[in-house]
């Protein structure tokens, strides 16, 4: 964190991903027909009764897109045996390298870890540099992690109060590079998307927080030379916006 915290100034564009126990609530709506409340209010029951974040990737990039630095952060506390979960979303993390067992031998303390991230200049305060936070499909991965920076508190019910939790944690302007591929045109998850712009996986595999997150940071600035005139700020139309939780 220490590390992270040196880098802040010249790496103010933070881009993550989460990996945790899958979905358990559902909704019969199709997806096409949910509003912001509605999709809001299943992520919400799923992070709450799912509660385990199990990874979280964090790539730091320079304001101009070069030099990105990875970190992949590994939790502990979920058990199989006693702990909520989608079994077809454990066995497909199974199958792309997360050892459970190493988790819960050697993962990082949730409350540690918020701890730390509060001293790191990671959260937003009148100390902190002004940092861009991104994320591919963003709803749940901004859930999960704002219940770990909250000690495992449950979400706002309502979204309007969810919105006003990421912006005290995160600032306003989040970005969603999904919400803004869709506006490009480009559709389907993160490497589809990344496969439409010729943008190939970097290091490591899909479904690890930490590749995904480069990969994420990768994606984003190719949309943005490809779409965007130079130095256009994309925070002052996108800024706020997740997918899914737009209005």
């Amino acid at each position: 964190m220490s590390a992270i915290t040196a880098l802040l100034p010249t790496h103010p564009v933070v881009c993550i991903d989460t990996e945790f126990p899958g979905t358990v609530y559902d909704s019969p709506t199709p997806r096409y027909l949910r509003d912001p409340h509605h999709n809001y209010t299943l992520v919400r029951r799923n992070a709450d009764e799912l509660k385990k974040l199990l990874q979280l990737g964090l790539t730091l990039v320079g304001a101009d897109g070069p030099h990105p630095v990875v970190w992949q952060f590994n939790f502990w506390g979920f058990d199989e045996a006693l702990d909520p979960h989608a079994p077809a979303s454990v066995a497909m993390l199974k199958a792309h390298g997360m050892d459970f067992h190493n988790l819960r031998e050697h993962g990082i303390d949730p409350l540690d870890f918020a701890a730390e991230f509060a001293r790191s200049g990671l959260t937003r305060s009148h100390r902190s540099p002004d940092l861009t936070w991104v994320a591919f499909s963003g709803s749940y991965d901004f859930a999960y992690l704002a219940k770990v920076l909250r000690g495992g508190r449950r979400l706002p019910d309502k979204l309007d109060d969810f919105r006003n939790l990421v912006g005290k944690l995160f600032g306003p302007s989040v970005l969603d590079v999904k919400y803004i591929a869709k506006a490009c045109g480009l559709r389907g998850g993160l490497e589809q998307v990344a496969a439409a712009l010729g943008v190939e996986r970097a290091a490591g595999r899909a479904h690890n927080a930490g590749s995904d997150s480069l990969l994420t940071a990768d994606v984003l600035q190719v949309m943005v030379s490809r779409f965007f005139p130079p130095d256009f700020d994309l925070r002052t139309i996108y800024g706020g916006a997740i997918d899914g939780l737009a209005v």
